[in-house]
């Protein structure tokens, strides 16, 4: 136990801002592919490469904090935010002229906000020191 307290005790805010991050990461990958696909958008194994790539960089970083790996996350999850948005535009063109009856469910919501949100919070964690 003391070794844990002694491991937290050296840690600044961006630290658990960088967890955050790493949080909405897996939730966002989680809904993605569980989420599924269809013809209109099936799972993108781009997408899906790329997150797991962001989150595993993004442990590491908190295991091991070296500065220039910080940004790695953010950039994966934005490439990542794109691809999803390439692959996901078919379906998101259907929706919005009602061909056949597809709607935006609760999944999609919650990859897409919990994607935004990893880019925004690894963005913040890039910024700042991880370690006192």
């Amino acid at each position: 136990m003391e070794k844990k307290t002694t491991f937290l005790e050296k840690k600044a805010g961006c630290w658990y801002v960088s967890v955050i991050a790493l949080a909405c990461a897996v939730i966002s990958l989680a809904v993605y592919v569980l989420r599924g696909g269809n013809y209109l958008s099936p799972v993108d194994s781009t997408a899906v490469t790329l997150m797991v790539v962001g989150i595993a960089v993004n442990a590491l970083i908190l295991l091991k904090d070296f500065k220039i790996g910080a940004f790695i996350p953010f950039v994966m999850y934005m490439c990542a935010f794109g691809v999803l948005l390439n692959s996901e535009m078919l379906f998101i063109s259907n929706v919005a002229f009602g061909v056949d009856g597809n709607f935006l469910d609760l999944g999609f919501f919650a990859f897409v906000g919990a994607n935004v949100l990893s880019i925004i919070f690894s963005a913040i964690a890039a910024t700042g020191k991880m370690t006192k």
